[in-house]
């Protein structure tokens, strides 16, 4: 019975997002991880396919993702996404490094480490 629980409680935490803020979180779709919009109820709306490093603050999220195996930078202006509105309004990018780190200075994203 110990044993049972004990997976039981891994498969739990391996189903757990491994980053999560407000209603933003990365989960797991038939192998793909994305960072989405949680609608509740297990539901998502994605944002951006294969984040690899993510760091928010109360008016962006900025990511570096991985999508279709070509990495990029890219943020996400929290004040004008919601449920209904389209990728297109609120997510920017792929940048480059350096056309990131220009953004960042200027919008004040949030910074990401790499490494």
């Amino acid at each position: 019975m110990k044993h049972i629980l004990s997976l039981i409680a891994v498969l739990l935490i391996g189903c757990s997002p491994s980053w999560s803020e407000g209603p933003y979180e990365v989960y797991w779709i038939d192998g793909v991880k994305s960072l989405g919009f949680n609608v509740g109820d297990g539901a998502y709306i994605g944002r951006i396919d294969e984040p690899k490093f993510i760091n928010a603050n109360e008016k962006f999220i900025s990511v570096y993702a991985c999508p279709e195996e070509s990495c990029a930078y890219y943020y996400i202006d929290r004040s004008k996404d919601h449920k209904f509105a389209e990728p297109t309004e609120f997510v920017f990018g792929p940048y480059s490094q350096e056309a990131f780190m220009g953004l960042q200075q200027k919008l004040l994203l949030p910074e990401l480490s790499t490494k």
